[in-house]
């Protein structure tokens, strides 16, 4: 059977984790849920998945890797490469099924760690090109190795604290001023 270059499945070098979401789907933009994750590499280790996607982008505008920014907007030398998995597909026929990804630790074992942000992955996945709006490839997410993990923690443990500062607190409005809303007087003529 010939393999299907565009839908083979490829493998990352190990990069780091940002803004997991691989143990539960993100349902915040799309009902059917989403994992993702979106993966940094450094200009070395980028080359590999440039050398996979830049010849399926046939002219698209959605590349799936971007340069990593700092906080004031300038380039860190890393890139940021987005893969992603539906929950819920449906198909051209109708069908439904859910799927998640596969989580293995180094020795290739299946597991259910949290994974989260610093983690350090390795991601399987295919470069899916597409025609819609501009066109461009997606990074269909496959199968995940976690080569090192730092748990997704849910609560912040605070310890105990020696001092004794106890803030004012916030009470609600009275419901008829809260219908009111509160905004500073104006002159309608003057100009903004």
């Amino acid at each position: 059977m010939a393999t299907n270059k565009k839908n083979q499945i490829h493998v990352t070098p190990v990069g780091t984790a940002a803004w997991p979401w691989l143990n539960k789907p993100d349902i915040r933009f799309d009902a059917d849920g989403v994992y993702q994750v979106k993966m940094i590499f450094n200009k070395k280790d980028i080359k590999p998945i440039q050398a996979i996607v830049d010849p399926l982008m046939d002219g698209g505008k959605h590349h799936p890797i971007k340069p990593e920014m700092d906080d004031e907007g300038n380039p860190t030398g890393n890139h940021i490469v987005q893969f992603k998995m539906k929950a819920r597909v449906k198909t051209k026929n109708g069908e439904e099924f859910t799927q998640k990804p596969i989580l293995l630790d180094t020795l290739g074992n299946r597991v259910v760690d949290q994974v989260g942000a610093g983690s350090k992955l390795k991601i399987a996945y295919q470069a899916i090109p597409f025609n819609q709006g501009a066109g461009g490839v997606t990074m269909r997410m496959q199968k995940v190795r976690i080569v090192e993990l730092v748990e997704y923690q849910d609560k912040i443990d605070w310890g105990k604290d020696s001092g004794s500062f106890v803030g004012t607190t916030e009470t609600a409005p009275k419901e008829e001023e809260a219908a009111v809303a509160h905004y500073p007087q104006t002159n309608e003529d003057e100009d903004f």
